[in-house]
């Protein structure tokens, strides 16, 4: 046998889905096991009837009033037939679930079900009890959830550590970075680097990877000659590691061969609070009264205001490209990172990618394409947007064909920079074991077959 608590539903077995809190007036019994599981399956089905809305019309006969328990946690448990009623209103924050009619009629929405009488009607006349079903419900939105993502959405485009960059540069494919210059002496050298890399739990500082801003851009005036061109950095890990989940780095990976726009700030306006989620989670904590059966909703204080920062004067939105990144062998994490600043007409290596491989007979059919080289060179003009990849033209691909530059499709704005030869080489086309017909067509195959016989 096995020991029980007699819960409120007035079922006696300790049940995962019906939990109450412990008193010293519970009362401990002993039962078989086959009469507790069957009791436990009769308290989930009586519970999940009670934690679910039906969808029914104002017509229809008002549920039962739902009321509230609560478990050790503090987490609210509603069952039906208690004395004191519960305050709707008391409770905030709360989706509703809605059983979803997909599951019996494919096509069928939950919008559908309750704007129509007719549809619902239908429902509980061929479904019986289809809205009780624990494994078949959504969770339906609300409108406020909504109103308060717009508010949020409003509040994070006024907020000033947000990086807004003009609208010239956002046409041109350009996305924004942060970064924070080095102190001379201080954060220079090995072990300082070190520090800055993983800074102490005492330490105040965010992993921070140190850099070297540097190159030359004729549109200010700037030498990479001059000893002045070099700038000492440090650029936030996380700023880093967000643009390697989107882009990548390596053979197939982009990082390095796209534009930013760089903004420094000075040393000491280096602060996490400018760096916080966009989308901060929700801390709303919620208090249970026992006694009146209610729930309120506890805002949570709001996020500290962070420091005012400027960045450094002739630092602001440097368009610049990614250079020498480094990553730690077992961590995998940014070590170091330089960046070279970019100029128009400055040669950039795009990525190539392939298309339409479904129109080449021998891609098609378990071919593939092996790359020699997977970047080209080239000259994108002043205000162009600086294109994602080159596409590569792949309709009518044989086998043993070799790939070159002529099947680039490069984009308006664009232009391959001339030290890339004419005879520029990408790949050659090759097979499966097995494959030596796939490259020719159906005509070359026959005719093949009527020279053998």
């Amino acid at each position: 046998g096995l020991s029980a608590t007699a819960c409120h539903c007035r079922l006696p077995l300790y049940c995962t889905s019906c939990v109450i809190p412990r008193s010293s007036s519970a009362i401990m019994i002993m039962a078989p096991l086959s009469q507790i599981q069957s009791l436990r399956h009769t308290a989930r089905a009586a519970l999940s009837r009670s934690r679910r809305p039906l969808l029914t019309s104002s017509s229809s006969p008002s549920p039962s009033p739902v009321h509230l328990l609560t478990d050790h946690d503090g987490v609210a448990v509603r069952t039906r037939h208690q004395k004191r009623p519960l305050s709707t209103s008391s409770i905030r924050g709360t989706r509703p679930l809605y059983a979803l009619p997909n599951k019996f009629v494919t096509g069928t929405t939950p919008e559908q079900v309750a704007e129509s009488q007719a549809v619902r009607d239908w429902y509980a006349s061929n479904f019986e009890q289809w809205e009780d079903d624990p494994d078949k419900i959504i969770v339906g939105e609300e409108k406020e959830e909504e109103e308060d993502e717009a508010a949020a959405a409003a509040e994070e485009e006024d907020s000033p550590s947000i990086i807004s960059l003009p609208e010239h540069l956002t046409k041109r494919n350009i996305r924004p970075l942060v970064a924070y210059l080095r102190e001379s002496g201080k954060e220079e050298g090995t072990r300082n680097c070190r520090r800055l890399r993983n800074p102490g739990v005492n330490d105040p500082n965010f992993p921070l990877t140190p850099g070297i801003l540097h190159g030359s851009d004729p549109t200010k005036n700037i030498v990479s000659v001059d000893h002045s061109s070099k700038v000492l950095i440090k650029t936030p890990w996380f700023e880093i590691q967000r643009e390697l989940d989107r882009y990548h780095y390596g053979v197939n990976g982009s990082f390095e061969n796209r534009v930013y726009a760089l903004t420094v700030f000075p040393s000491d306006e280096a602060h996490l609070d400018h760096h916080r989620g966009r989308q901060p989670k929700d801390r709303t904590t919620y208090k249970v009264d026992d006694v009146n059966m209610t729930i309120t909703a506890i805002s949570p204080p709001p996020l500290p205001t962070p420091p005012p920062r400027t960045p450094v004067e002739g630092m602001e939105n440097i368009l610049v490209i990614p250079a020498d990144l480094q990553m730690h062998p077992v961590m995998h994490a940014p070590f170091c990172l330089n960046f070279v600043r970019y100029h128009p007409n400055k040669p950039i290596k795009i990525r190539i990618q392939y298309v339409n491989e479904e129109e080449s007979p021998a891609l098609k059919r378990g071919g593939f394409l092996a790359p020699v080289n997977r970047f080209v060179e080239c000259l994108v003009e002043d205000g162009a947007p600086i294109p994602e990849c080159i596409e590569l033209e792949c309709t009518g691909l044989r086998q043993k064909d070799v790939v070159r530059r002529e099947r680039l499709i490069v984009p308006e704005g664009v232009t391959i920079h001339p030290r890339v030869p004419d005879d520029f080489l990408i790949g050659t086309v090759f097979g499966g074991k097995g494959g030596g017909n796939l490259g020719l067509g159906d005509e070359d195959a026959e005719g093949e077959g009527g020279e053998e016989k």
